[in-house]
Protein backbone atom coordinates (compact mmCIF):
# COMPACT_ATOMS: atom_id res chain seq x y z
CA UNK A 1 0.00 0.00 0.00
CA UNK A 2 2.92 2.50 1.19
CA UNK A 3 4.31 1.47 -2.39
CA UNK A 4 0.90 2.49 -4.04
CA UNK A 5 0.89 5.74 -2.27
CA UNK A 6 4.09 7.19 -3.02
CA UNK A 7 4.04 6.15 -6.72
CA UNK A 8 0.67 8.20 -6.57
CA UNK A 9 2.47 10.96 -5.09
CA UNK A 10 4.86 11.16 -7.73
CA UNK A 11 2.58 11.12 -10.68
CA UNK A 12 0.65 13.96 -9.08
CA UNK A 13 3.45 15.74 -8.04
CA UNK A 14 4.75 15.44 -11.54
CA UNK A 15 1.81 16.69 -12.96
CA UNK A 16 1.66 20.09 -11.25
CA UNK A 17 5.63 20.35 -11.90
CA UNK A 18 4.47 20.16 -15.32
CA UNK A 19 1.85 23.19 -15.75
CA UNK A 20 2.22 25.12 -18.83
CA UNK A 21 -0.69 27.73 -21.00
CA UNK A 22 -2.20 24.07 -22.18
CA UNK A 23 -3.80 23.93 -18.50
CA UNK A 24 -6.47 25.69 -17.82
CA UNK A 25 -6.64 26.83 -13.99
CA UNK A 26 -9.27 24.28 -13.37
CA UNK A 27 -7.09 21.89 -14.36
CA UNK A 28 -4.27 22.98 -12.28
CA UNK A 29 -6.85 23.27 -9.39
CA UNK A 30 -8.38 19.65 -9.82
CA UNK A 31 -4.45 18.62 -9.69
CA UNK A 32 -3.51 20.91 -6.58
CA UNK A 33 -6.57 19.13 -4.71
CA UNK A 34 -5.53 15.44 -5.36
CA UNK A 35 -2.20 16.46 -4.65
CA UNK A 36 -3.08 17.43 -1.28
CA UNK A 37 -5.56 14.15 -0.60
CA UNK A 38 -2.21 12.04 -1.49
CA UNK A 39 -0.23 13.96 1.11
CA UNK A 40 -2.98 13.89 3.60
CA UNK A 41 -3.50 10.23 2.86
CA UNK A 42 0.60 9.41 3.21
CA UNK A 43 0.42 11.48 6.74
CA UNK A 44 -2.19 9.35 8.23
CA UNK A 45 -0.48 6.06 7.14
CA UNK A 46 2.71 7.07 8.46
CA UNK A 47 0.56 7.99 11.68
CA UNK A 48 -1.42 4.91 12.03
CA UNK A 49 -1.33 3.51 15.11
CA UNK A 50 1.15 0.77 16.38
CA UNK A 51 -1.09 -2.45 15.92
CA UNK A 52 -2.16 -1.30 12.64
CA UNK A 53 1.65 -1.32 11.21
CA UNK A 54 2.26 -4.09 13.29
CA UNK A 55 -0.14 -6.55 11.53
CA UNK A 56 0.90 -5.54 8.05
CA UNK A 57 4.67 -7.08 8.98
CA UNK A 58 3.52 -10.54 10.66
CA UNK A 59 0.09 -12.25 11.08
CA UNK A 60 2.13 -15.11 13.60
CA UNK A 61 4.30 -12.75 15.39
CA UNK A 62 6.68 -14.95 17.41
CA UNK A 63 8.23 -13.03 20.82
CA UNK A 64 11.55 -13.99 21.98
CA UNK A 65 13.18 -10.83 23.42
CA UNK A 66 13.02 -9.26 26.28
CA UNK A 67 10.76 -6.39 26.36
CA UNK A 68 11.41 -4.76 29.33
CA UNK A 69 12.85 -0.99 28.84
CA UNK A 70 12.41 -1.43 25.15
CA UNK A 71 9.28 0.63 24.00
CA UNK A 72 9.07 -0.21 20.90
CA UNK A 73 8.47 -4.14 21.70
CA UNK A 74 6.33 -3.28 24.43
CA UNK A 75 4.22 -1.37 21.71
CA UNK A 76 4.19 -4.38 19.13
CA UNK A 77 4.02 -7.19 22.34
CA UNK A 78 0.27 -5.17 23.74
CA UNK A 79 -0.46 -4.67 20.05
CA UNK A 80 0.15 -8.66 18.78
CA UNK A 81 -2.39 -9.68 22.45
CA UNK A 82 -5.16 -10.59 20.80
CA UNK A 83 -8.70 -11.85 21.40
CA UNK A 84 -8.36 -15.92 22.07
CA UNK A 85 -8.88 -17.42 19.29
CA UNK A 86 -7.78 -15.17 17.15
CA UNK A 87 -4.55 -16.40 15.78
CA UNK A 88 -6.41 -19.69 15.00
CA UNK A 89 -9.03 -18.54 12.64
CA UNK A 90 -5.90 -16.08 10.95
CA UNK A 91 -4.51 -19.70 10.14
CA UNK A 92 -0.89 -19.88 12.70
CA UNK A 93 -0.87 -23.05 13.69
CA UNK A 94 1.16 -23.53 16.48
CA UNK A 95 -0.06 -25.59 19.75
CA UNK A 96 -2.94 -23.29 21.64
CA UNK A 97 -2.24 -23.24 25.63
CA UNK A 98 -6.18 -22.48 26.58
CA UNK A 99 -6.93 -20.74 29.64
CA UNK A 100 -8.53 -21.89 32.70
CA UNK A 101 -7.23 -25.16 31.87
CA UNK A 102 -4.58 -27.32 34.37
CA UNK A 103 -2.04 -28.85 33.20
CA UNK A 104 -0.84 -32.11 34.99
CA UNK A 105 2.77 -30.01 35.14
CA UNK A 106 6.49 -31.02 34.51
CA UNK A 107 7.62 -33.74 32.08
CA UNK A 108 6.76 -35.02 28.90
CA UNK A 109 4.45 -33.35 26.64
CA UNK A 110 4.65 -29.85 28.82
CA UNK A 111 6.59 -26.97 28.13
CA UNK A 112 9.03 -27.04 25.25
CA UNK A 113 11.79 -24.63 23.40
CA UNK A 114 9.24 -23.73 20.51
CA UNK A 115 6.49 -21.18 19.57
CA UNK A 116 3.12 -21.28 21.56
CA UNK A 117 -0.48 -19.16 20.90
CA UNK A 118 -0.47 -18.70 24.94
CA UNK A 119 -3.59 -17.72 26.80
CA UNK A 120 -4.61 -16.03 29.95
CA UNK A 121 -7.16 -13.64 31.18
CA UNK A 122 -7.71 -10.58 32.91
CA UNK A 123 -10.48 -9.64 35.14
CA UNK A 124 -11.96 -11.40 37.82
CA UNK A 125 -14.73 -14.30 37.41
CA UNK A 126 -18.03 -13.00 38.79
CA UNK A 127 -18.69 -16.04 41.24
CA UNK A 128 -15.24 -15.23 43.17
CA UNK A 129 -14.90 -11.36 42.57
CA UNK A 130 -15.81 -10.29 45.83
CA UNK A 131 -13.31 -12.61 47.75
CA UNK A 132 -10.73 -12.21 45.47
CA UNK A 133 -10.55 -8.50 45.66
CA UNK A 134 -11.24 -8.49 49.51
CA UNK A 135 -7.96 -10.77 49.90
CA UNK A 136 -6.25 -8.18 47.68
CA UNK A 137 -7.08 -5.16 49.81
CA UNK A 138 -6.12 -7.19 53.16
CA UNK A 139 -2.64 -8.01 51.19
CA UNK A 140 -1.63 -4.21 51.74
CA UNK A 141 1.26 -4.09 49.36
CA UNK A 142 -1.10 -3.79 46.56
CA UNK A 143 0.21 -1.24 43.92
CA UNK A 144 -0.85 -2.41 40.64
CA UNK A 145 -4.59 -2.54 41.33
CA UNK A 146 -6.53 -4.70 38.05
CA UNK A 147 -6.60 -4.04 34.53
CA UNK A 148 -9.38 -5.82 34.06
CA UNK A 149 -11.79 -4.71 36.91
CA UNK A 150 -13.58 -2.23 34.72
CA UNK A 151 -15.45 -5.31 32.85
CA UNK A 152 -18.12 -7.69 33.75
CA UNK A 153 -16.10 -11.41 33.97
CA UNK A 154 -12.81 -12.11 32.70
CA UNK A 155 -11.56 -11.02 29.31
CA UNK A 156 -9.30 -14.00 27.52
CA UNK A 157 -6.16 -13.00 25.59
CA UNK A 158 -3.82 -14.75 23.42
CA UNK A 159 -0.04 -14.01 22.21
CA UNK A 160 2.61 -16.19 20.71
CA UNK A 161 5.79 -16.88 22.49
CA UNK A 162 8.71 -19.44 22.70
CA UNK A 163 9.26 -21.34 25.44
CA UNK A 164 12.04 -20.72 27.22
CA UNK A 165 13.00 -17.54 25.82
CA UNK A 166 13.65 -13.94 27.37
CA UNK A 167 9.62 -12.34 25.74
CA UNK A 168 8.50 -12.87 29.94
CA UNK A 169 11.73 -11.25 31.17
CA UNK A 170 13.42 -14.35 30.85
CA UNK A 171 13.08 -18.28 30.64
CA UNK A 172 9.71 -17.68 29.76
CA UNK A 173 7.59 -20.52 30.94
CA UNK A 174 9.57 -21.70 33.88
CA UNK A 175 8.21 -22.47 37.57
CA UNK A 176 9.32 -20.57 40.12
CA UNK A 177 11.38 -17.56 40.17
CA UNK A 178 14.00 -16.19 38.03
CA UNK A 179 16.00 -18.84 35.79
CA UNK A 180 18.20 -20.73 38.01
CA UNK A 181 19.26 -24.34 37.47
CA UNK A 182 18.07 -25.39 40.94
CA UNK A 183 14.12 -25.79 41.68
CA UNK A 184 11.31 -26.12 39.26
CA UNK A 185 11.03 -26.59 35.46
CA UNK A 186 9.19 -25.68 32.64
CA UNK A 187 5.04 -25.97 32.35
CA UNK A 188 2.63 -24.94 30.92
CA UNK A 189 0.64 -23.81 33.15
CA UNK A 190 3.75 -21.05 34.74
CA UNK A 191 4.06 -20.02 30.84
CA UNK A 192 0.25 -18.84 31.41
CA UNK A 193 1.04 -17.00 33.87
CA UNK A 194 4.39 -15.99 33.29
CA UNK A 195 2.78 -14.19 30.00
CA UNK A 196 -0.18 -13.02 31.71
CA UNK A 197 1.38 -10.48 34.20
CA UNK A 198 4.30 -9.62 31.23
CA UNK A 199 1.34 -7.91 29.72
CA UNK A 200 0.11 -6.42 32.80
CA UNK A 201 3.72 -4.78 33.52
CA UNK A 202 3.69 -3.57 29.96
CA UNK A 203 0.38 -1.93 30.04
CA UNK A 204 1.07 -0.45 33.20
CA UNK A 205 5.46 -0.06 32.10
CA UNK A 206 4.55 4.20 32.59
CA UNK A 207 3.51 3.70 36.45
CA UNK A 208 5.26 1.06 37.82
CA UNK A 209 8.80 -0.94 37.32
CA UNK A 210 8.57 -4.17 35.01
CA UNK A 211 9.61 -6.19 38.23
CA UNK A 212 6.82 -4.68 40.55
CA UNK A 213 5.32 -7.30 43.00
CA UNK A 214 1.98 -8.50 41.93
CA UNK A 215 1.39 -10.69 44.86
CA UNK A 216 1.22 -13.99 43.05
CA UNK A 217 -2.12 -15.39 43.52
CA UNK A 218 -3.33 -11.87 45.29
CA UNK A 219 -3.16 -10.38 42.02
CA UNK A 220 -6.93 -10.11 40.16
CA UNK A 221 -5.71 -10.35 37.15
CA UNK A 222 -3.46 -13.45 36.87
CA UNK A 223 -3.81 -14.66 40.39
CA UNK A 224 -5.84 -17.21 38.59
CA UNK A 225 -2.92 -18.67 36.20
CA UNK A 226 -0.66 -18.11 39.47
CA UNK A 227 -3.45 -20.93 41.42
CA UNK A 228 -3.24 -22.61 38.20
CA UNK A 229 0.63 -23.09 38.18
CA UNK A 230 0.66 -24.81 41.63
CA UNK A 231 -2.14 -27.36 41.31
CA UNK A 232 -2.33 -30.84 39.91
CA UNK A 233 -4.31 -33.11 39.30
CA UNK A 234 -3.98 -37.27 39.19
CA UNK A 235 -5.35 -40.57 38.69
CA UNK A 236 -4.69 -42.76 42.03
CA UNK A 237 -3.00 -46.08 41.03
CA UNK A 238 -1.68 -48.68 43.35
CA UNK A 239 1.83 -48.50 42.77
CA UNK A 240 2.45 -44.76 41.38
CA UNK A 241 -0.62 -41.95 40.41
CA UNK A 242 -1.01 -40.21 36.90
CA UNK A 243 -0.86 -36.81 36.16
CA UNK A 244 -3.53 -35.63 34.49
CA UNK A 245 -5.26 -32.37 32.74
CA UNK A 246 -7.37 -31.32 35.50
CA UNK A 247 -11.38 -32.21 33.93
CA UNK A 248 -14.22 -32.02 35.83
CA UNK A 249 -15.71 -35.05 34.08
CA UNK A 250 -13.14 -37.49 34.96
CA UNK A 251 -13.22 -36.47 38.31
CA UNK A 252 -16.75 -38.57 38.41
CA UNK A 253 -14.16 -41.44 39.02
CA UNK A 254 -13.58 -42.08 42.62
CA UNK A 255 -9.48 -42.65 42.39
CA UNK A 256 -9.41 -38.90 40.48
CA UNK A 257 -7.66 -36.26 43.14
CA UNK A 258 -6.42 -32.79 43.30
CA UNK A 259 -3.30 -31.79 45.12
CA UNK A 260 -1.60 -27.97 45.86
CA UNK A 261 1.79 -27.66 44.68
CA UNK A 262 4.76 -28.45 47.94
CA UNK A 263 6.02 -25.60 46.69
CA UNK A 264 3.31 -23.65 48.47
CA UNK A 265 5.29 -24.37 51.77
CA UNK A 266 8.05 -22.27 50.58
CA UNK A 267 6.46 -18.57 49.79
CA UNK A 268 3.30 -16.57 50.49
CA UNK A 269 1.44 -17.11 47.56
CA UNK A 270 -1.31 -15.50 48.38
CA UNK A 271 -4.99 -16.90 48.65
CA UNK A 272 -4.86 -19.50 45.75
CA UNK A 273 -7.73 -21.49 46.97
CA UNK A 274 -10.11 -18.82 46.22
CA UNK A 275 -9.53 -20.09 42.56
CA UNK A 276 -10.34 -23.74 43.94
CA UNK A 277 -13.53 -25.18 42.62
CA UNK A 278 -15.03 -25.78 39.39
CA UNK A 279 -17.91 -22.79 39.90
CA UNK A 280 -14.97 -20.21 39.86
CA UNK A 281 -14.33 -21.17 36.40
CA UNK A 282 -10.25 -21.39 36.62
CA UNK A 283 -10.51 -25.42 35.69
CA UNK A 284 -9.45 -26.33 39.37
CA UNK A 285 -11.50 -28.62 41.45
CA UNK A 286 -13.97 -28.51 44.27
CA UNK A 287 -12.37 -27.93 47.52
CA UNK A 288 -14.02 -31.82 48.56
CA UNK A 289 -11.74 -32.93 46.48
CA UNK A 290 -8.46 -31.86 46.82
CA UNK A 291 -6.46 -33.87 49.38
CA UNK A 292 -4.48 -30.46 50.64
CA UNK A 293 -7.20 -28.09 50.44
CA UNK A 294 -6.85 -24.46 51.91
Amino acid sequence: MKIAIVALFILASSAVATKDASFDREVYKELDNELDELQTLMKEYENSSEESNFSKIDHCPVFTQNPDKNEDLAKRMIAATKPCGYYRNIGCTYEVIPANVVYPGEGPGELQYRPYIVQFDIGINQNIKNQVLSSYDSWGKGKRGCIGCGQTGEQCLEIIVKGGSDATGGCAGKCGPGCSIFGAGYAKDCMKHDVCATYKALKQRNSFSFGEDDGYCYDPDCGDEAAQAIHNCFIANWWKDTPMICNRELFNKKNAYAWWSHATKGFTEGDCGNFQNWNSGQGIPDKGKIRNPY
